[in-house]
């Protein structure tokens, strides 16, 4: 189950990456395709936490960042509706993202002790 939910985030990285530069770049991003975004880091947090809930206590850490992570992005897409480029609140969102997706790695790759 981690595993599928490291391939998914990691779609959702290459996805965030693309929508960041565009921002960064002063175009607009389709709503679509941040909502697919969106949908797709969702679907990826639902198996971590039925991997949580089936005992794998490591990733509460997982969970407890992905929370605020949710919170950022859905901050930067009101933002960004109004036609702001919150530029920081996408350096805090994707940095974070970042955080949590190593952590994610490394309690998929890495056996319990």
């Amino acid at each position: 189950m981690l595993v599928m939910a490291f391939g998914i985030f990691t779609l959702v990285a290459a996805m965030g990456a693309g929508m960041a530069l565009e921002m960064f770049q002063g175009r607009k991003t389709e709503k679509g395709y941040a909502l697919l975004h969106a949908g797709f880091a969702l679907a990826g947090s639902a198996l971590v936490i039925v991997a949580a809930l089936e005992g794998d206590t490591r990733l509460y850490a997982n969970i407890g960042m992905a929370v605020i992570i949710i919170v950022l992005g859905a901050t930067v897409s009101l933002k960004r509706a109004k036609g702001g480029a919150p530029k920081g609140l996408v350096l805090a969102h994707a940095g974070l993202a970042v955080a949590c997706y190593l952590l994610l790695a490394y309690n998929t790759f890495v056996p319990a002790a």
